[in-house]
């Protein structure tokens, strides 16, 4: 059956205004069978981004166009398979986020959290999707021992692990820009009936985080180390796996690569399955005109020992929003602004199966891809003990494009 698989948001080349289109196609059918359907949404923003979540066995997507203010803009909530893509409610403000990052659902109770304003807003779906209350993070929970006395927090990426705790991330700067980083946060909480939220515990991932992959009751963390470098990687990236069984730092194992400034920065994951894994590597040559890198393919057993990864796509290619997901059928590839995608679950050097380009995607020529979102199917197969429930969003890697556009803009000058 023919399904919407795949919402984007495209811009123009000033990223002064958008749209939001799907791609189209069975699930199970060859790349070169699906299409992209255009102009699904238009008049939106220059920054508009898409998230998968689920109202409990529905799949729905969440719309927000984040307005570079600290002020919440309105969210819009939508049927991804409707043939016609519109607000399926009122939109609505979550006051407690700016510039959503992430969302995750327990039962009635949809948690979003936003890189401006550092806070979890809990909302409720059964209510026209209004938010009920909202808590800063770290300063509403006393019981979190601060370890940075002068870190900016910024919340990342947000799930529920299949032991029913919510799981958020944060990555911690100092002071503004792009230079110095903390080690990462990731924080655990219990969620009560009345969806209000009560702390546990945190753990620390690498510098720079911006991935929280569940896949059988472990947290996978991509963090980039630093800043985004041109011309090498950093040092200090790894891949940070989280055991939720033993949510210490001792349950936490770092994966890390034997020539991280050549091979480059961890810069997403995705599992399918136990034989599976899919990681991309790499960073910005000396201009930020190109990302320099590789797509791996690896197993579970395999995944902490890098000299055993098997490169299955090289990149040289120009772009800021760079992302990859795995679904059984294909292997999609977000590279820069064009979407590959790749059939099966490839094991060994592949070409892609199917190229879409942004004026496939879109009417803007010389646009920009703002964001990707890959779109569960509703009543999934996959909500069980391994996979996350909803598909994962790019949220986090748009904002390592809009750093990675602005350090451009400066090594021109």
């Amino acid at each position: 059956m023919s399904e919407n698989l795949f919402a984007y948001t495209a811009t123009n080349s000033g990223y002064s205004e958008g749209t939001a289109g799907a791609i189209n196609g069975d699930r199970a059918a060859a790349a070169t069978a699906l299409s992209a359907v255009k102009n699904k949404m238009t008049g939106l923003n220059g920054d508009p981004a898409f998230f998968n979540f689920f109202d409990r066995n529905s799949s729905r997507l969440v719309l927000r166009q984040y307005n570079y203010t600290s002020t919440s803009e309105p969210n819009q909530i939508i049927d991804p398979q409707a043939a016609t893509w519109s607000s399926a409610v009122t939109p609505v403000i979550w006051p407690g986020v700016a510039n959503l990052h992430g969302v995750a659902t327990s039962g009635k109770w949809l948690f979003g959290t936003g890189y401006d304003l550092s806070k979890i807003a809990v909302v409720n779906m059964d209510t026209n999707f209004t938010q009920t209350r909202e808590y800063a993070f770290p300063a509403d929970f006393p019981n979190f021992a601060n370890p940075y006395a002068d870190g900016v927090f910024h919340g990342e990426a947000l799930t529920v692990g299949t032991d029913g705790f919510l799981y958020a991330l944060f990555y911690v700067n100092k002071g503004s820009g792009y230079a110095t980083y903390y080690d990462s946060i990731v924080a655990k909480f219990r969620i009560l009936a009345n969806g209000n939220l009560t702390y546990i515990s945190y753990v620390t991932a690498g510098k720079n985080s911006f991935t929280l992959d569940l896949y059988d009751n472990k947290l996978y963390v991509c963090s980039l180390g630093g800043m985004q470098n041109a011309g090498s990687g950093n040092a200090d990236t790894n891949l940070c796996i989280v055991d939720l069984a033993n949510f210490t730092q001792g349950g936490v194992t770092k994966v890390t690569l034997a020539n991280p400034t050549q091979k480059g920065d961890f810069r997403d994951i995705s599992i399918l399955d136990a034989n599976n894994v899919y990681i991309f590597a790499g960073h910005y040559d000396s201009g930020f005109a190109k990302l320099v890198g590789s797509v791996y393919h690896t197993t579970i057993t395999d995944i902490t020992a890098p000299a055993n990864w098997t490169e299955v796509v090289a990149v040289n290619d120009p772009g800021y929003l760079w992302g990859i997901h795995a679904d059984g059928s294909r292997l999609w590839f977000v590279k820069g602004t064009p979407i590959a995608v790749y059939d099966g679950t490839p094991t060994t050097a592949v070409t892609a199966s199917r190229t879409f380009s942004i004026t496939e995607m879109s009417d803007y020529t010389g646009g920009n891809l703002n964001s990707a979102c890959f779109i569960a199917p509703s009543i999934p197969a996959t909500r069980g003990l391994n996979l996350s429930v909803a598909s994962k969003s790019l949220a986090s890697h748009i904002r390592l494009a809009k750093e990675a556009r602005e350090l451009a803009e400066k090594a021109k000058k």
